[in-house]
């Protein structure tokens, strides 16, 4: 198949989906029809309960700055779930004497967001991550685990409004 072709392709799905009516799509990339979003508790399967229900004030915080949705508690256009999945804390960096010099943590998430209006799952990853770096003289595990979750939490809400 030539690129002519495949752009052609690409073009008749994109104008299918436009003029067809399935969607249309405001400046966030959300579908026009949705205004809120009911935010599940983020559930913990990496055994960091802390973490999870940070990470739940966190995400609803992040929807609440970026305007798109308005998160609710009961019915709602739209609903997120999420999981903590992964909770990782390893050296990264040793000097010459096998000295650790760095440290890393990773949060990992796995996410759903879904229409609820039209019953259509808009996202879905198992892979929503952040990672911190630090210098255990200058830092502590908490420091790096609380810049690995805010990273972790703005890719998930960036994913979730306009990622799919």
């Amino acid at each position: 198949m030539s690129t002519l072709q495949g752009m052609r392709g690409f073009l008749a799905v994109l104008a299918f989906f436009l003029l067809g009516g399935c969607y249309s799509f405001t400046g966030s990339g959300l579908p026009s029809h949705l205004r809120t979003v009911k935010i599940e508790q983020v559930q913990d399967k990496a055994r960091q309960t802390e973490l999870a229900d940070v990470a739940t004030s966190k995400v609803v915080a992040g929807f609440r700055s970026r305007g798109s949705l308005k998160p609710v508690d009961g019915a709602a256009d739209s609903r997120l779930e999420a999981t903590l999945v992964d909770y990782t804390h390893k050296a990264s960096q040793w000097d010459g004497t096998g000295t650790v010099t760095r440290f890393s943590v990773t949060i990992t998430f796995s996410a759903r967001f879904t229409d609820e209006k039209e019953s259509a799952i808009l996202f879905e990853s198992n892979s929503i991550a952040g990672t911190q770096d630090y210098d255990p003289n200058k830092e502590t595990e908490q420091d790096a685990a609380k810049k690995a979750l805010d990273e972790a939490v703005k890719r998930l809400v960036d994913n979730t409004i306009s990622g799919w």
